[in-house]
């Protein structure tokens, strides 16, 4: 489980009003710098991950993590370890990660009067998929949590598990070591957004920076995980969560605050131009 000691390292009791003021306050410093996702919103958004833009991990995001990581076990039918940045030794260096935020809301399009649509034989829609997660705390009774995980629209195929798996899954108790007023205190609904078109090395800026015995030459990574970017949906907002690599793995960066790529320095562009072109 990821985080485990999150609760230790803050040195703070699970129900303190100070670590819920802290995290109230990332929450907006976070949305306000995320991209809206209205439906006038009609081009392709980039953001990027700035390792000097990193928030301290909390408990909270502990429990996210661990949902997301026991939901992925489910559907790739495999062991999935999530690691964070702390973990692989690179939280100290300088590095930056982009991403282009994918389309979510349907633009309403009308025909004109005078065209008649053909009918197309086209494989039906990917449905969203529902996880039910009884969250056992250290001691007392399971308090359970929903998860919706939708996909993109603008990937070109939909991920096969959306038609393999149920409409709604009720999955195995997830163990934590908090206590029940502490997750009493946490939401119980997420909506996450699983996009698989992301590059499989899309962490390689910090494949230098990590810890050597961490990289998938000695720890082989499940190809499932390659490119894959898991998006939290909220308020119209969608923020990383979980990115893939072919060689780290799965890392949590939901403690890292998304910032506008058009907000860059001409000279930071240029930069990040250059290792594009050094990449292709």
């Amino acid at each position: 489980m990821l985080f485990i000691e999150a609760l230790n390292k803050l040195n703070t009791p699970p129900h303190d009003t100070r670590l819920n003021s802290s995290l109230r306050k990332r929450a907006v410093v976070r949305d306000k710098d995320s991209v809206d996702l209205s439906q006038d919103a009609t081009q392709v958004k980039e953001i990027y991950l700035d390792s000097k833009e990193a928030q301290p991990l909390s408990a909270s995001q502990s429990i996210v993590a661990n949902l997301i990581e026991h939901i992925l076990c489910y559907l790739f039918e495999t062991k999935i370890n999530i690691s964070s940045p702390q973990e692989l030794g690179v939280e100290e260096k300088s590095w930056q990660v982009f991403l282009q935020i994918p389309p979510y809301h349907n633009l309403p399009q009308k025909p004109a009067s005078n065209y008649q649509v053909p009918h197309i034989q086209k494989r039906p829609q990917a449905k969203s998929l529902i996880f039910h997660i009884p969250v056992k705390p250290a001691y007392g009774n399971t308090i359970e949590m929903t998860v919706l995980m939708s996909t993109p629209l603008g990937s070109p195929e939909k991920p096969a598990l959306f038609h393999q798996y149920p409409k709604e899954n009720n999955l195995s108790p997830l163990k934590t070591p908090y206590t029940p007023e502490f997750l009493n205190e946490q939401n119980r609904h997420f909506h996450v957004l699983l996009d698989q078109d992301g590059e499989a090395d899309q962490l390689s800026d910090l494949h230098a920076y990590a810890n050597q015995s961490r990289l998938s030459d000695s720890n082989p990574t499940s190809s499932d995980s390659h490119g894959l970017r898991i998006w939290r949906y909220k308020d119209q907002i969608l923020t990383p969560l979980i990115l893939g690599d072919n060689r780290l793995g799965l890392l949590y960066m939901g403690n890292y605050s998304p910032l506008d790529s058009s907000m860059m320095s001409p000279e930071e562009k240029s930069r990040q131009a250059s290792r594009l072109y050094e990449k292709a």
